[in-house]
């Protein structure tokens, strides 16, 4: 047995053995169906590297806190380590408390969006890190954080190793391969459910349709959106845009949405084809949302749409919503609601759920569906009919509907293990690595077209026994193309992982690894450039960027702003589209009126092509914003491409006001208004009190006065402040005022 394994914690498989002894030849991206064990596989070479390694750190990435926290508990299970060891981070822990972890720890557990930001910021230093793990690597792409991350680490690391774990990494073999290249993968080990070594560990999941018919109503509801869709189209098809066609895709109609705002010059028929594909568009989501979720989720979405219409004015979007057709729809769905009326699917997937628990009473099921609304029609069904459930959904509200924290998120997972509740309704914050051994059925209340999604939704039964997936399809639509095209998507994405699993190793002579180190990573800390950036940009491909550059990036609270480089210069960011959204709700001349106010120097930067062709505004409106913000307020602009380049005229600005000796960095504050920011900005001047913190204090003490009057106890009942944090308060207010900076 190993020395940090504890005894019979973990019983390894002959795959397990097999991956892990290839794992510590070089970095491996692991593909295996879900619950047969990749973290098992990657706890034990954590343990086999903090053995070689005992000076090192294991960092171990998942997308959201509920992986995090279930990562957590089997790296406790499994490692023979102080309990205090194995720590965990993401975006509710402070940075101060994040300081300590790093320090402390030997195996950290975080998201991946807080380790970006602790390297952007250098909280952190990736030198001592032994081993870096990506759960759900198959995210590593683009803009997401795990491909800064793992750049940031293999530069820094004196001993590196990267494992990446997904059950489903993609149906195209150059996208996965575009996630071996962004974690610089040397050897994939890849197995589906039929491999020798596998299948004997696989568990039955028995697959069902169940086929359901629309109303008459709904499909009399169904022939006026078509026909008013069709109408719409024959505007384009006059117009020479599209021809003779059945039926478009929303993909041919964004593209044609897209060919039609890159005009830069638009006659009124250009407008009126403008109008006629946004309208196509809209009832071409308003009609699958009618075929697939029903017409409480259909009157939701007009009544958005009305809202939206009201609010804003948007002559075109009144005009769709006044179309006789598209009328008598709206005053169809708006009386069927008020009757109750509901997607047949409603009644059938409560007959399933009940024939499930009647049979056995202790199941677990998770119904999936795409849409937020359709989980608060379907829970409210379920509880109706006496059914005990809960759901989960993502932290984003929606119109009036409530999102969940993660906190609250891994609250429901662990009170649905504990079997407080048997039915799970959830949207697609429940599909990756969502482990409850005892899920026995998953409902598809809707299809979704993504195979990974497909893939991870349907892995969530049959982990350690047999389980159940149910498809709820509506006849003759969308339901039924998504599921044919997913089922092709899933079949190519086994076809990937068979080629893989032959071609596993060697795979450099097929993925170019760069792990060079830039000149900007031997520039001493204190000859670096330095930028503060709002906390607002922290997600911002640009921060990478200028990571990237060698230039230090301080993530803080700009009133004003999104960049300042130094006492003099501030730099408003906006992309082409947020340029032109915020001539529309008139933020931009706030926005820069504040800038040339604060700053002697202030600049907008405008990221992005296509400025003139972007919907809503024309091209004299947008070209009178820039002549104002130029001349009225005195900020010159700056275009650029994308956020490499963003990055690069920021770090030029950033060096020549340091050759100009303006080292110095001021942060302009933006005067309070009311009394509550007043209280407030008071309360955030305390060491190590941010504005989120100050409003901590301010609920619990409810006055300035009482929290500078709180001592220490008191202090640290309040989540965010500890021992050390209360005390270097209370030594600043209580301290005589001198000359000489207290420490």
């Amino acid at each position: 047995m190993h020395p940090l394994i504890r005894e019979g914690s973990v019983e390894v498989r002959e795959y397990q053995r097999n991956i892990f002894s290839k794992a510590l030849q070089g970095n491996t991206l692991v593909v295996l169906p879900t619950g047969l064990g990749k973290t098992v596989i990657a706890a034990i070479l954590t343990a086999e590297r903090l053995l070689k390694y005992d000076w090192g750190k294991v960092v171990v990435l998942a997308p959201t806190k509920p992986l995090v926290v279930q990562h957590s508990e089997t790296f406790k299970k499994i490692l023979k380590l102080p309990e205090d060891a194995v720590r965990t981070c993401t975006g509710e822990t402070l940075p101060e408390e994040r300081e300590n972890i790093w320090r402390m720890a030997k195996v950290i557990i975080a998201t991946p969006q807080v380790v970006r930001n602790d390297l952007i910021a250098r909280r952190v230093d990736a030198s001592d890190w032994v081993l870096l793990v990506f759960d759900e690597a198959h995210r590593a792409v683009g803009d997401y954080p795990y491909v800064f991350i793992a750049e940031e680490y293999l530069k820094q690391a004196k001993k590196p190793l990267i494992l990446g774990l997904t059950a489903s990494p993609g149906s195209q073999r150059e996208k996965v391969l575009d996630v071996c290249r962004a974690l610089s993968i040397k050897f994939v080990e890849a197995r589906t459910e039929r491999s020798p070594d596998v299948a004997p560990y696989v568990k039955k999941v028995k697959v069902e349709w169940v086929n359901v018919t629309l109303s008459p109503e709904m499909l009399r509801a169904k022939a006026k959106l078509e026909e008013a869709i069709k109408g719409l189209m024959n505007i384009l098809r006059e117009a020479g845009y599209v021809q003779a066609k059945k039926k478009w895709t929303r993909r041919e109609l964004l593209e044609l949405q897209e060919l039609l705002l890159r005009k830069e010059e638009k006659s009124e028929k250009d407008y009126e084809c403008l109008a006629a594909v946004s309208g196509a568009i809209r009832l071409a989501h308003a009609h699958e949302i009618l075929e697939t979720q029903g017409i409480s989720a259909l009157n939701k979405y007009f009544e958005r749409m009305n809202e939206r219409a009201r609010i804003k004015g948007g002559r075109g979007l009144m005009n769709l919503l006044e179309d006789p057709l598209v009328a008598s729809v709206r005053s169809e769905v708006a009386a069927m609601s008020v009757q109750g009326m509901t997607h047949p699917k409603l009644g059938v997937l409560v007959n399933v759920v009940k024939e499930q628990l009647s049979g056995k009473p202790e199941s677990r099921v998770i119904v999936f569906t795409q849409f937020r609304s359709t989980v608060d029609d379907i829970l409210k069904k379920l509880r109706e009919d006496g059914i005990n459930a809960d759901r989960i959904v993502g932290q984003g509200n929606r119109g009036n509907a409530t999102g969940l924290t993660q906190r609250q998120q891994a609250e429901v997972l662990e009170r649905f293990r504990r079997g407080e509740f048997n039915v799970l309704v959830a949207t697609s914050v429940a599909e990756e690595g969502i482990d409850v051994s005892e899920c026995d059925l998953v409902v598809f209340y809707d299809i979704t077209p993504s195979a990974i999604r497909f893939v991870q939704r349907k892995g969530r039964t049959g982990r350690r026994r047999p389980g159940r997936v149910v498809f709820l399809i509506a006849k003759g639509t969308m339901d039924e193309k998504y599921y044919w095209s997913v089922k092709w998507r899933e079949e190519n994405m086994r076809g990937v992982i068979r080629e893989l699993e032959r071609k596993g190793g060697g795979l450099e002579s097929r993925v170019e690894v760069n792990q060079q180190a830039t000149l900007e990573e031997y520039i001493p800390k204190e000859d670096r450039l330095t930028v503060y950036a709002d906390v607002r940009e922290g997600g911002s491909p640009v921060v990478q960027e200028l990571a990237r550059l060698g230039v230090e990036v301080i993530l803080t609270k700009l009133d004003v702003g999104d960049y300042v480089v130094s006492e003099k210069v501030c730099i408003e960011r906006k992309t082409a589209t947020d340029f032109v959204q915020s001539i529309i709700d008139q933020r931009v001349f706030k926005q820069i009126a504040d800038l040339s106010r604060t700053y002697e120097a202030p600049l907008l930067i405008i990221e992005g092509e296509g400025l003139y062709e972007r919907g809503g505004v024309k091209a004299e409106a947008i070209r009178g914003a820039l002549v104002s913000i130029a001349l009225d307020f005195k900020t010159p602009i700056f275009w650029t491409r994308n956020a490499k380049e963003t990055a690069e005229v920021i770090k030029t600005v950033a060096r020549r006001e340091r050759e100009e000796g303006r080292k110095g960095i001021r942060i302009g504050i933006k005067k309070p208004g009311t009394i509550k920011e007043l209280q407030e900005h008071l309360v955030a001047a305390l060491p190590g009190v941010d504005h989120i913190l100050a409003k901590r204090l301010l609920q619990k003490f409810k006055s300035v006065e009482k929290v500078f009057t709180a001592n220490e106890k008191e202090l640290m009942e309040v989540q965010g402040i500890g021992k050390k944090k209360a005390e270097r308060i209370r030594k600043i207010i209580q301290a005589e005022y001198n000359e000489e900076e207290l420490s």
